[in-house]
């Protein structure tokens, strides 16, 4: 039996380099940002609009957000 890859991990297998990157960028912010910006930042990741971009595309900024918000909504 072979399992399917989801998007999430096909966006990783393909974009590792890219997720360590936003990984140490997200640590950076982590640290510098909070209260009101920290909501303003979080509301506009999460009502990102990815509409009209090529589903690859779709899958990595998917990923991204999800990275980025879990990282700041702690």
């Amino acid at each position: 039996m072979t399992d399917k890859a989801t998007p999430a991990t096909e966006a990783v297998a393909e974009n590792a380099t890219l997720l360590k990157i936003l990984s140490r960028l997200l640590s950076a912010l982590d640290t510098s940002i909070s209260g009101k910006d920290r909501s303003i930042l979080v509301t506009e990741l999460s009502n990102l609009n990815l509409d009209g971009i090529s589903e690859a595309e779709r899958k990595l900024s998917a990923e991204l957000i999800r990275r980025a918000l879990q990282s700041l909504d702690h």
